[in-house]
């Protein structure tokens, strides 16, 4: 299995960095949305395996984990936090609304891979589960939505070194209570 140069999670919690200050270099990044695909279903594997219910593709999950994806790609970062600074369940506010809702709440699981333009998801799905921050977050009865980005560059910037690399974004929610607006 190629390396799998880092693993980041984030499980309820907001840390505020500061910016990163990388400057904006742009990578040509290749949507990997068969491996987006197959990540859920394995993560559903996983779930229903440990007598959980599985998780629902939420487009608005969906479009704030490929978006994180793309940023970290395209300006050569790693982080929950946006390249600005921004904390990850802002950034996921934007597109998996918590207006109209009594609860909401979002968790992040993060993944990047160097030195690949491929990677199986049963191989990312394992590596988060080996780790014990990121096996609670993916075998949580709390989510119920996901999205997954997972994007590739063959030459990623800063941090990534200029290397072909392939970072995935796991976005989690739920939000109930439905409020009728008025």
């Amino acid at each position: 299995m190629r390396s799998l140069a880092a693993i980041a999670v984030v499980l309820l919690a907001v840390l505020v960095m500061a910016p990163t200050g990388a400057p904006s270099t742009s990578a040509n990044v290749e949507s990997r949305a068969t491996l987006e695909a197959a990540v859920v279903r394995q993560m559903n594997r996983v779930r229903v395996a440990d007598g959980l219910r599985p998780l629902r593709i939420s487009p608005g999950l969906r479009a704030a984990a490929r978006g994180h994806s793309r940023a970290m790609l395209e300006k050569g970062f790693f982080a929950h936090e946006s390249a600005d600074g921004t904390a990850f369940s802002e950034r996921i506010r934007r597109q998996y609304t918590s207006r109209g809702w009594r609860t909401w709440s979002v968790g992040e699981a993060l993944l990047a891979s160097q030195g690949a333009s491929t990677m199986e998801a049963t191989a990312i799905v394992e590596a988060w589960l080996d780790s014990p921050p990121h096996r609670e977050i993916i075998l949580s009865p709390t989510w119920r939505d996901a999205g997954i980005g997972a994007l590739y560059a063959v030459a990623a910037p800063q941090e990534f070194g200029g290397t072909q690399t392939i970072v995935v974004t796991a976005d989690f929610g739920l939000r109930s209570g439905h409020v009728p607006t008025s």
